[in-house]
């Protein structure tokens, strides 16, 4: 039997066959390949992020700060850990953030439900709503509670028009109440958002199997939407609870005494008290922070995903 020649095939490859692949120029080129893409993202993050915290170590070392340190000493280091004042501030401050990132969750979790299975055609109303809130500046959303909660504020006004007090509240501002209020609203959008896009990526047909079983509304809740969830949740505390102690501008209006934080003593030290190495050793203090509470909270999320 003869076998028709192809019309596209050479008389070489005829008598002797297709010359058979080596298959070492593309095993070379994928192997190389990963490390092409990431070498830019690699160089943008040293540049952008590892040198300044290079720098930020050095300077919290006693670098180029002047006599207040000598050079390459822990002095700023053992006078934050030690001083009793800082732990007090510590303690404040993570009492605030966290009572600013439980009650962020409180309100986002129902909120971002609503939205993604309730809501209907106000889905997206509401969350445009929510971005318009976050476009208007932090300082003038800061300026709005004090006049919502000072002493001849909104509040006071309306409660003594109606007769409930018969003279101004001053318990409402210049506290850790008015600064957990104030993060709260002022960081809602970053909560909500991710938990939104968390739960919009939920089969809904769950919940209602859910219930076919025998669930109610808090198994529902607790065993299939929280765990489903928890992405959106790690997304937010990211977002969120992390800025939460380095923020220094509500603190400094709304809280007073009773509500200074972390942020605001590194906003002293360096630009009031002119201390470098100290202002530079409690950054990179609450950068480990930070990263720690990541590295928390991507353990949480991954443990909620494993247990569904």
């Amino acid at each position: 039997m003869s076998i028709a020649a192809d019309p596209f095939t050479s008389e070489a490859e005829i008598v002797t066959g297709p010359p058979e692949p080596t298959g070492r120029r593309p095993r070379v080129r994928g192997r190389w390949l990963p490390a092409t893409y990431l070498t830019v993202p690699m160089l943008t993050l040293v540049v952008l992020f590892l040198v300044p915290m290079l720098i930020l170590l050095l300077i919290s070392l006693g670098m180029g700060v002047g006599r207040a340190h000598s050079l390459w000493s822990v002095d700023a280091y053992t006078t934050l850990l030690t001083d009793p004042l800082y732990r007090h501030v510590a303690i404040t401050t993570v009492v605030i953030a966290t009572s600013a990132m439980v009650v962020q969750l409180l309100v986002g979790v129902p909120l971002a439900y609503i939205m993604a299975f309730k809501a209907g055609r106000f889905e997206v109303p509401l969350l445009l709503g929510l971005v318009v809130l976050d476009e208007l500046n932090p300082v003038v959303r800061v300026y709005a509670w004090r006049m919502l909660l000072g002493r001849n504020g909104i509040i006071n006004g309306a409660l003594e028009a109606l007769g409930i007090i018969d003279q101004p509240i001053d318990a409402l501002l210049f506290n850790q109440y008015a600064v957990i209020v104030v993060l709260s609203t002022g960081w809602i959008t970053y909560t909500v958002i991710p938990l939104y896009a968390a739960m919009k990526a939920i089969d809904r047909n769950l919940f209602q199997a859910a219930a076919d079983l025998g669930a109610g509304w808090w198994t529902i809740m607790r065993r299939v939407l929280l765990p489903l969830a928890a992405p959106g949740i790690f997304v937010a505390v990211l977002l969120v609870y992390i800025p939460l102690f380095t923020d220094f501008a509500a603190p400094t209006l709304v809280g007073g005494t009773s509500g200074y934080m972390l942020g605001q003593a590194v906003n002293d030290l360096i630009l009031e008290q002119g201390d470098l190495a100290s202002g530079a050793a409690l950054s990179f203090v609450l950068l480990v922070c930070s990263g720690l509470v990541a590295a928390l909270a991507f353990r949480l999320a991954r443990i909620n995903r494993l247990e569904t």
